[in-house]
């Protein structure tokens, strides 16, 4: 009789458990979470206005990644809609149509620049953190093993087919491609790393604006500080640089 009552106490210990994880998890999916929905129709190509979007509670069992926080408000704001939005109904970031359409891409390129797509990994990509408006220093090797050349302070323009980094799913699959804004000679040297030889990404903050010059100097010899002059993309030789090739 012992044994049986020591079964049935650890048998109501364990139901007890069990209906306790259930009423967690209940409360957890019932937990309401804010979203932006659509406080009237929106049509295809209308800009997201604060007449047309509100704020609505829901249970945090409905929503996902693609849903748009009630705190990202503002940021939809000014941008137009891809599709119909149907009154109440959320407002999803894949809603959100982007800058530019396909067949007018090419006129964003600035005259003297090109854009490079080049193939990424979840390394190459900081495992899909890399967005739209972030700028990479790439550190090419070629397949034979040669000398090592850096590019500097390059835009990403696009992450697979975004160009917008609000239109961009957040749960979207590990990303595939991404395309650079380069000069023709970065091109050439980013583009044969990355079909034959080794590519080596670096994340930088938009705003640091360090010169190559500056990042070196604590590796060149004590003497007068070597000055780079550019203009329009074209080095321009200067005292230093002329004394050099001088010697």
């Amino acid at each position: 009789m012992g044994v049986g009552l020591l079964l049935m106490g650890l048998a109501l210990a364990a139901a007890g458990k069990r209906i306790a994880a259930v009423e967690e998890d209940i409360r957890r999916r019932n937990n309401p979470v804010d979203v932006v929905v659509a406080s009237g129709p929106i049509e295809a190509g209308e800009e997201f206005t604060p007449e047309n979007l509100a704020k609505k509670s829901v249970p945090a069992s409905g929503t996902g990644k693609r849903n748009v926080p009630a705190g990202d408000f503002e940021l939809l704001l000014g941008s137009k809609a891809k599709s119909r939005v149907d009154p109440g109904e959320p407002v999803l970031w894949t809603d959100v149509e982007e800058p530019f359409e396909a067949d007018v891409f090419s006129k964003t390129v600035p005259k003297g620049r090109r854009a490079l797509t080049v193939d990424v990994d979840a390394t190459s990509s900081f495992s899909g953190l890399l967005q739209p408006g972030d700028r990479v220093d790439l550190l090419a090797k070629g397949s034979d093993g040669g000398a090592e050349r850096w590019v500097r302070n390059i835009p990403v323009i696009a992450v697979d087919r975004h160009l917008n980094r609000l239109a961009r799913p957040s749960d979207s699959q590990e990303t595939g491609t991404v395309t650079l804004m380069v000069t023709p000679g970065e091109g050439v040297t980013v583009a044969s790393a990355s079909a034959g030889g080794k590519l080596f990404w670096f994340l930088r903050n938009p705003d640091d604006n360090t010169s190559l010059s500056a990042e070196r100097a604590g590796t060149r010899p004590s003497g007068a500080p070597r000055v780079e002059v550019w203009k329009g993309g074209i080095r321009i030789p200067n005292e230093h640089s002329l004394a050099e090739t001088a010697s």
